[in-house]
This record gives C-alpha cells, structure tokens and sequence, in this order.
C-alpha cells in the first residue's frame, strides 16, 4: 500500500494541536492528553485514555497527498457554540449528525460522518492557514463518542485505521495492550454510531 494511501487511512479519527477536550474538572487540549487521563464520553460517562498517538505531516506530505489537509469547522458551524471555537480536524474524522434526516433516511437517531462530507466553502472548509499540521489518536477500551471544542466527534478505532502506517513503537504500545488486534482489528468491538457509507453521505447531503 502506498504510503500516501495508508496516512490518508490512519489520520482518520484524528483531533489536530489545540483541540479541546472535555475531562474530568475541565478541557484539556489533545496535545496534552496522557494515558489515563479520564475524558467525558457521551454514552459512558468518563472514561480512561489507554493510548495515544501522534503523526506530524509538513508541507511535503501534504502537497503529495491534499487528502491530508485539515478540515477547519468554523465556531458555530454545527449549532449554537457548536463548535464553541473552530475545530480542526482530518477529512475523514467523523462528527456526530443528529438531525431529522437520520432518522427519515437511515432510521438512526444519530451517525456518524467525516468532516469532508460537510464541506460547504463557507463555514466548513480546507484549512489552508498552515503548511503543516500534527494529528492526534486516542483510544478507550471501547470505541467513544468525545466532545472536541463542544462538538461530538469518535475517538480512535483501530478497524478503521490503518494500524500498520503507525511508527514502531506505537504500533507495539498497542499491541501489548490489546494483543488480539494484531490478527483480527474488528476485535476491539462495534463503533459507537452507524459510520455512513459515502453513497449514504451523498444522499444526506442531497437533502
């Protein structure tokens, strides 16, 4: 797999530096996060972090691959104070929908969506602003809904990832905590929301 493709695939689920994070007694930037640190989630209230990772991409990276620039969502995009500041993201991060058309088109309360499918050029756009970005994972025993700068977005999902463009030793740190993920990523459980197909996204947005 070219490498371009496999950080394409990783940097999903991936928060960029100065992301607030909601936590025990506050927000915590992702950048300062650390394993154990308990963060809120939407369906089971604290949880521990049990892993972190980092991928920093320059210029270079980018200009090879334009999938890898961020998405910034600007404050107030998604709701009132929704985000509270604006949101960075990778494109394929996904946030939370919960509006009337999951319910009329896929029979969900709430999905599960990448920023990219919310492009608009106005309020949703490419992050142009910087040449680099560094893009933060995080993971539970579970896969969570967490709230990044007052928006519901999906902490890391190692089925949904591409584990083996991970560096070495981050790559080992997860597999010495959850040894089964080395032969089967689907074992560390369901995502915590229906995760739209891009066919699905297409007639989301239609609407």
């Amino acid at each position: 797999m070219p490498y371009t493709t496999q950080a394409h695939i990783l940097d999903k689920m991936s928060h960029a530096s100065g992301t607030m994070i909601d936590v025990m007694d506050g927000q915590k930037s992702v950048e300062e996060l650390q394993v154990g640190d308990l963060v809120r989630t939407k369906d089971n209230g604290y949880q521990p972090v049990r892993w972190i990772a980092s991928r920093q991409l320059r210029a270079v990276d980018i200009e090879a691959d334009p999938a890898l620039r961020p998405i910034r969502i600007r404050s107030g995009a998604l709701g009132d104070a929704k985000p509270s500041r604006d949101l960075v993201v990778s494109q394929q991060h996904c946030v939370v929908l919960d509006d009337w058309r999951c319910e009329l088109l896929f029979g969900e309360d709430e999905v599960l969506a990448p920023a990219k499918a919310l492009l608009n050029d106005t309020d949703v756009l490419i992050d142009r602003t910087s040449d680099d970005v560094t893009y933060y994972h995080f993971l539970f025993d579970a896969h969570q809904i967490v709230y990044s700068n007052g928006v519901e977005t999906e902490s890391f999902h190692p089925a949904f990832a591409s584990v083996e463009a991970l560096d070495e030793a981050k790559r080992a740190e997860l597999f010495k905590l959850y040894p089964e993920l080395e032969w089967n990523a689907e074992s560390y459980g369901p995502s915590a929301r229906t995760t739209l197909k891009d066919y699905e996204l297409d007639v989301l947005m239609a609407c």
